[in-house]
């Protein structure tokens, strides 16, 4: 008569190879408490082509990169120790999902693993966190946004109101048509991170002074020198619309802000009190805040604009100690 326990065992092998005849899209492996693959399929591999004999009775460190074996083997050791683990590993420029459980085999641990490649389910999933990402600032970036307009049609009507002058009127159209180019601009740079409109070689100097037109610059002053990129103007805009309206803000009302160029590039810098050393890597962040950047949002729409025109964003300080952000081209 056989040994129940040999029977269990068989009757455990002969289920896993059962299963790895008809497993989907994925592997299934037995490996025991020393990390070799025991029992592997189905026959070939579905990731790699390899054959399932030459891999068992074989460590994982023989089988897989450092990198994927620094990942692996911690995981499976927990689950020979007796907990499941639920895992990603990349290999081989993919991303596979492992769930493990732990089994014993004639009253040895061992432990089950089964991976499928889940590559395009993260990717999807990737892009789905960064549209909610990207809509979600789309909502704070425009109620930011068209605040400066909003005010200015705003006082221009009260004006108009007191004084019948139609050329407040005309001001109010400005502020109105300026909140539209920017409701149509920023919803399509929260969707897509690019330029909407037909970009062209564009005038700073030009487009620094119709921002500051609808900036509220107080006794500020702004100083320009000519400088030309490649962009959409309106985004370039909004641009310089929030870097003018945290100086003027935060700086103080005497403020001084200068736009000039650099060899790849363009500057926007201040005589303010500028940002703290420690913040200055974190303040372009969406939601970040300091005395600076206010709301977090304003200079989100500054990075988000940069990028989006194939500009690296830094921040420093000008030779006043007020803050200093550099535009340089990414493209080589």
């Amino acid at each position: 008569m056989e040994n129940p326990n040999d029977v269990l065992q068989k009757v455990s092998i002969d289920a896993y190879r059962a299963l790895l005849t008809s497993f989907p899209n994925g592997v299934l492996v037995l490996f025991d408490a020393q990390l070799r693959y025991r029992v592997i399929g189905p026959d070939p591999l579905p990731f790699s082509g390899c054959r399932p004999a030459d891999m068992i009775g074989k460590p994982v460190e023989d089988l897989f990169p450092k990198e994927t074996v620094d990942t692996l083997k911690p995981e499976l050791r927990a689950t020979i120790d007796g907990e499941p683990r639920s895992f990603d590993v990349e290999y081989d420029g993919s991303i596979h999902h492992l769930e493990t459980r732990p089994t014993s085999v004639e009253g040895e641990p061992y432990g089950v693993l089964v991976t499928q490649d889940v590559s395009e389910t993260r990717q999807v999933a990737a892009q789905l966190e960064r549209q909610n990402e990207r809509l979600d600032q789309f909502a704070s970036m425009v109620s930011h946004d068209i605040r400066s307009p909003l005010s200015i049609a705003l006082g221009h009507l009260e004006q108009y109101r007191d004084t019948g002058d139609e050329t407040d009127l005309e001001a109010i159209e400005d502020a109105l048509l300026r909140m539209n180019d920017l409701l149509t601009d920023l919803a399509a740079l929260a969707r897509h991170g690019t330029p909407t409109g037909e970009c062209r070689r564009v005038s700073l100097a030009e487009v620094a002074r119709r921002a500051w037109s609808m900036v509220d610059s107080r006794s500020a002053t702004l100083s320009t020198e000519e400088c030309t990129v490649d962009g959409d103007e309106t985004q370039l805009q909004a641009l310089f619309e929030n870097l003018f309206r945290n100086a003027v803000g935060h700086g103080g009302p005497d403020v001084t802000v200068r736009v000039g160029p650099l060899a790849d590039g363009f500057y926007v810098e201040d005589t303010g009190r500028g940002i703290p050393p420690e913040n200055r890597d974190r303040v372009l962040e969406h939601g970040f805040t300091t005395g600076y950047s206010g709301t977090g949002v304003g200079l989100t729409i500054v990075r988000r604009v940069g990028n989006a025109h194939g500009l690296d964003v830094t921040v420093s300080e000008s030779a006043e100690g007020g803050a200093r952000f550099e535009f340089r081209s990414l493209r080589v």
